[in-house]
């Protein structure tokens, strides 16, 4: 069964992700933010994290930036699902640290279709 920890410091987006990601088959943890991430992490290995970018007082790419710099979890793939649009100089900074990048609002299709679409390629 796959796993998803979802990380995002609004509680509403938490239980709707867990909601709907629970219905849709799948395992999920979840932490309100990258301090409760890396801690969730030192004790399991989730498939795939869904990682808010716009969180206090750790924000998604510092919680990133540990995650691909712990050998254990660099191969953990990321997705970073927020309402904040990224920068030019993110998209430089970070590429090849996360694999999709989801605007919020995020539809629960929209978001069942970029996790098996990722999971099922190869």
């Amino acid at each position: 069964m796959t796993t998803i920890l979802i990380v995002d410091d609004n509680a509403d987006i938490r239980e709707l992700f867990t909601t709907f990601l629970t219905i849709a088959g799948y395992t999920t943890l979840s932490a309100p933010g990258g301090e409760e991430c890396l801690a969730l992490l030192e004790k399991n290995q989730p498939d795939l994290i869904l990682l808010d970018i716009m969180m206090e007082p750790m924000d998604g790419w510092q919680t990133l930036t540990l995650i691909k710099n712990t050998p254990a979890k660099k191969d953990i793939p990321v997705f970073m699902v927020t309402g904040k649009a990224i920068t030019d100089g993110e998209a430089q900074k970070y590429r090849g640290q996360f694999k999709i990048y989801l605007m919020k609002p995020v539809t629960p299709k929209q978001l069942k279709e970029a996790i098996e679409g990722y999971l099922k390629s190869p």
